[in-house]
């Protein structure tokens, strides 16, 4: 069977290795886990993040990027002037609904959840998608308020990507159940589950580009000057 193309770098065959003595070592979104490190002082528990962090071949790490340099609750940050790949190039910031720019704090949290990769041996990473530090599919382009989403991901999974960790978002349902069920023999995943990249709203909403529209903003008709 050939082995699945996402996330991208992530090595399937290691999966037929992995033992209680060494087991595959996945880093989470701490949210996902049940921490409360949301922005608001919450938790973003995801069931089958909980299951793959609780497996016994699995030695399951966490890390919140933005806890990590400015600390829980705190006010929401998006992104400005394009993804977390823009961000590390310096060609766009992050700045909080208060209006101060975070960039700096942003990027510091995502390299300090690099070292703790590195140190933890990350073979994979499992993240909070939208989240400007987090997210791997889709991230906010601008106030929040705007409901506007760009593709491309934030800031702390880019700069575990550019370190070669494969990242998944927790919404990335097919490939996180075949993972888990390659691990445990008595989990039977759903059939009709699919990836966030699948997803009837996404492939709707990002259909003309990678930069999608307001959410209810008409779409120009293609014969529209």
């Amino acid at each position: 069977m050939t082995a699945p193309a996402h996330p991208s770098g992530f090595d399937w065959s290691r999966l037929e290795r992995v033992t209680v003595d060494d087991p595959l070592r996945v880093l989470f979104s701490a949210c996902l886990l049940g921490h409360a490190t949301g922005w608001e002082g919450g938790a973003y528990t995801d069931p089958l993040a909980v299951r793959l962090a609780g497996l016994p071949r699995v030695r399951a790490m966490y890390f919140c990027p933005e806890n990590a340099t400015l600390g829980t609750p705190r006010p929401l940050t998006t992104l400005y002037d394009g993804h977390g790949r823009d961000v590390l190039s310096g060609r766009a910031r992050v700045l909080e609904t208060t209006g101060r720019d975070v960039t700096r704090e942003i990027v510091r949290g995502a390299e300090a959840m690099r070292e703790a990769a590195r140190r933890g041996g990350a073979e994979l990473a499992v993240m909070l998608d939208v989240s400007d530090s987090c997210g791997s599919h889709v991230v906010y382009l601008g106030a929040p308020e705007e409901h506007r989403y760009q593709q491309g991901p934030g800031v702390a999974a880019a700069t575990l990507m550019e370190a070669g960790v494969p990242v998944l978002a927790q919404r990335d349902f097919a490939t996180l159940q075949r993972l888990i069920a390659a691990l445990d023999p008595g989990f039977e995943p759903d059939p009709a589950a699919f990836d966030f990249v699948e997803n009837p709203w996404y492939r709707e909403y990002f259909a003309d580009g990678p930069v999608g529209i307001r959410l209810g903003e008409e779409k120009p008709s293609s014969d529209r000057k």
